[in-house]
């Protein structure tokens, strides 16, 4: 043996070898001697199996791998491994027929720790003969490579749960490439429809005014006597009143409210309320009284919003009344429209617009995301709909209106319903697209 007292060389000496069936180390044969003193100087997971039990003997690198087994020395190789018995007991027997074997990354289930783990291996098992070339044992080199296998299953699955991302986001991506075009040609078409609805507005009604009024004008010339012309020029005046009337209501339709470009979003969606009476629906608004300091996207974007809600209402919800409540939680705005109309089926499906609608609310959803909130539908049919609108408020470091802005605000009302002044708007009048509040004198014979 070597004069080197490494720890399995000391174990290997002092162990007594003839409880074995291997005897005592001096009756061993050259070739076990050597074999062993060869093994105890490399540095590399090594173990020796002779006889035919399998023997085993074994330098300090391959003493790590067997973990907390105890007592190995000396026993049977299968006895060592008996959980590995089914792998690796037809691959010794190939090996003890002198068929050697390598066998890379085996995958155990062993039992060296406390609990059963699932470890891997690159090994040989190659056969020992002796000087006559009878194979008299086997060699086994082994070199546990657990923790590579580990890692390349764990950069699989990361690769696999990339792929998996970059594929969801593609298929998201052109979901939403798919609902910008829809949203696209919708907008495209109801621009057009707004086109043709104000070219009919203005012929309809105020075309036949200014056409009206050109008759007069031309019966005016025509007459002879100077006793009718008060009265006629009376009916001309009318004529030119009512056309400024519509002029001043389609200005209104087309123009934002007064409150628009104000920051006080309980008076405007107050204004909005009492607007969507002449369409039939009672809007019921509670709010707690808190200030919601808005930015002027915010304001305009809410209003929008809210406005997109109530016609949805009027549209498909066969109601005639519902609710608007505004609060502020927890530094956000909270605007909740409720009602209790025929309700949709959601099935759990994202705001998304079709080609048979659906731009309102994907449109609400991706302006009100782009500003940092969230639009929450919840709706069931025959039970009505719930829309939340969150948004983050800004710093609070203003207050409601001040005296003097509300000093200002109710003398803009109060000049607005003077008659003596025509060109202030009055928001409150009827709408010019409802053929029944129109009534023109159209008669155009001479009087």
């Amino acid at each position: 043996m070597s004069n080197k007292k490494r720890s399995m060389e000391k174990l290997i000496f002092e162990m007594d070898w003839s409880e074995t069936s291997l005897g005592p180390m001096d009756d061993w044969p050259g070739i076990l001697t050597s074999t062993v003193n060869l093994i105890l100087e490399i540095n590399f997971p090594i173990m020796t199996c002779w006889g035919k039990e399998l023997i085993t003997i074994y330098n300090d690198a391959y003493r790590s791998l067997l973990g907390n087994k105890s007592e190995t020395l000396g026993r049977p190789f299968l006895e060592v491994w008996s959980e590995a018995t089914d792998i690796i007991e037809p691959q010794i027997n190939r090996a003890l027929n002198g068929q050697p074997g390598y066998y890379e990354n085996a995958e155990f289930s062993l039992a060296r720790y406390d609990q059963p783990e699932k470890a891997w291996f690159d090994y040989t098992f190659s056969p020992i003969r002796d000087a006559d070339g009878e194979i008299k044992g086997i060699i086994n080199l082994a070199a546990e490579v657990t923790e590579k296998i580990q890692a390349q299953k764990k950069l699989k699955k990361m690769n696999e749960t990339l792929e998996q991302r970059v594929k969801q986001r593609t298929v998201k991506l052109e979901d939403y490439k798919n609902q910008l075009r829809i949203l696209t040609y919708q907008l495209n078409r109801a621009e057009e429809q707004e086109r043709h609805r104000l070219a009919r507005v203005l012929h309809d009604h105020l075309g036949q005014l200014l056409d009206l009024s050109v008759i007069k004008l031309d019966q005016m010339k025509k007459e002879k006597s100077l006793d009718n012309l008060p009265k006629r020029i009376g009916k001309l005046k009318e004529i030119i009143l009512m056309a400024n009337q519509y002029t001043r209501e389609l200005v209104n339709e087309l123009k934002p409210p007064p409150l628009y470009e104000k920051e006080d979003i309980v008076g405007l969606l107050h204004w909005l309320a009492q607007r969507m009476k002449k369409y039939g629906l009672e809007i019921r608004l509670e709010d707690d009284g808190k200030p919601k300091s808005l930015s002027e996207e915010e304001h305009k974007i809410l209003y929008q919003s809210v406005r997109e809600l109530f016609f949805n209402i009027v549209k498909h919800a066969d109601v005639n009344e519902a609710k608007l409540t505004l609060r502020k939680q927890n530094n956000q705005i909270q605007i909740i429209v409720d009602d209790d109309g025929k309700g949709f089926d959601l099935k759990g499906e994202k705001l998304s617009p079709t080609d048979k609608g659906g731009f309102g609310l994907f449109n609400i959803n991706e302006r009100i995301d782009m500003l940092g909130g969230r639009l929450v539908i919840d709706s069931e049919p025959g039970k009505g709909t719930q829309a939340i609108l969150n948004l983050p408020l800004k710093n609070d470091n203003k207050t409601a209106l001040s005296a003097s802005d509300k000093k200002l605000r109710n003398r803009i009302r109060l000049i607005s319903k003077r008659e003596d002044i025509p060109w202030i708007i009055d928001y409150e009048k009827p709408n010019i697209y409802d053929p029944n509040q129109l009534s023109l004198p159209l008669d155009v014979s001479s009087e």
